[in-house]
């Protein structure tokens, strides 16, 4: 067989040419991405509002509608007595009545439109919500190919197969937009909707302390709790991105603390062996570390049923090692992983074997039903390990 030799220069040229194309594709979606993000928020504070307004308006119908029962009522009595009764009496219970249940029908009908007008705006937001995720998606996808392209190409071409460089950095970047997209999805999920609100609650609170200051007060304290709220969960997304703990305390010390609360929260038992840190573990790994603590002890709450569990982490001169046993029901451990990987439904458990995978690391988790189940990582010190092994 013949060997061709690869023209780096021409295929450069080739590759600059295609991120180019690729950059521009991905500017103009961008910015049909943002418009559709600018529609999505728009629609998506039209729906709060209108929604309180159908919820005022409901009031205010149910309030008519006793009124117009009450004026009914004085009708039929009128009507019975007509003879006690002076003519501007008369007159002016028909009229009372009369007007009372022109309102009631008119915001009635109001409270039906607005209802057809929710339903319409909830049927294209659940189609803006469909374009976005779709816009967002191949945004993803447009990312990962150009983070790879404007990477170093070369020196992966001769490598094939799930253990290559090229492989590892693919599944690395996919990791990391996927991150990003989480990072996103919990902001607007959170702190973003909880603003919004506060945005409408400041106008609704200077209609309200114009007409009732006490009432407007009572706003304003509802107001200032959810800024509370949005602040709290800004904060909690900031310590999901690094816990500054690990930097001020160390690994050991993090879990100590995380695991305490634990424990407060749900009445588990835990006992902890945690070997000293004698030697530097790299911080990605720390971080990896934690993070799968916290999923596991997140399935333990939700499906374990377990009252005692054992956490030990162990660390030679290259890997370190963390077992998590707990004494719950247990579960199938390969049907199970079957269904996380074809269906993915348990990110929890997912998040588990990406960390461990896209760190080259070992998982192997061993279930007895009404006995429990044991997790057992086994993880690189650094990622120089990794280029070592490879």
């Amino acid at each position: 067989m013949n060997n061709m030799k690869i023209d780096t220069n021409e295929v450069n040229k080739i590759i600059k040419k295609v991120i180019g194309h690729i950059n521009s594709s991905r500017g103009q979606i961008l910015n049909i991405l943002d418009n559709v993000r600018s529609e999505y928020e728009n629609l998506k504070l039209e729906l709060v509002m209108i929604r309180a307004e159908i919820n005022n308006t409901i009031l205010e119908v149910d309030l008519l509608e006793k009124q117009d029962k009450v004026m009914r009522q004085k009708l039929v009595e009128v009507s019975k007595n007509f003879k006690i009764y002076s003519e501007f009496e008369v007159k002016y219970v028909y009229e009372a009545a009369s007007d009372i249940r022109v309102k009631f029908l008119s915001k009635s009908n109001e409270e039906k439109a607005l209802k057809v007008r929710r339903t319409r705006l909830e049927i294209d937001f659940k189609k803006l919500v469909d374009n976005l995720e779709s816009s967002e998606k191949v945004i993803n996808q447009i990312s990962i190919a150009l983070g790879y392209l404007e990477g170093d190409v070369f020196s992966t071409l001769g490598n094939k197969g799930k253990d290559s460089e090229m492989f590892i950095g693919i599944k690395i970047l996919e990791a990391q937009e996927n991150e990003r997209k989480r990072i996103a999805r919990d902001i607007h999920d959170g702190p973003a909707q909880h603003m919004a609100n506060v945005v409408m609650r400041v106008d609704i609170c200077k209609k309200v302390i114009e007409k009732d200051l006490v009432e407007g007060f009572r706003e304003l304290e509802e107001l200032k709790e959810s800024v509370k709220v949005a602040l709290m969960e800004v904060r909690n997304i900031i310590f999901d991105l690094r816990p500054m703990s690990l930097d001020d305390l160390g690994l050991n010390q993090t879990i100590e603390q995380t695991v305490k609360k634990i424990s407060e929260e749900t009445g588990l038992v835990i006992e902890l062996k945690l070997k000293p840190m004698e030697q530097e573990i790299e911080s990605i790994i720390q971080v990896a570390i934690y993070r799968i603590i916290q999923e596991v002890f997140n399935n333990i709450k939700k499906h374990a049923k377990a009252s005692c569990v054992v956490v030990k982490l162990d660390y030679g001169t290259k890997y370190l090692m963390l077992n998590i046993s707990d004494d719950g029901i247990g579960f199938d451990v390969e049907e199970t992983l079957e269904r996380v990987k074809t269906k993915s439904s348990s990110y929890g458990l997912l998040g588990i074997l990406d960390r461990v995978n896209q760190l080259q690391g070992e998982i192997n988790i061993e279930s007895t039903k009404k006995i429990g189940t044991v997790y057992k990582v086994k993880l690189p010190i650094n990622r120089e390990v990794i280029k070592d092994e490879n």
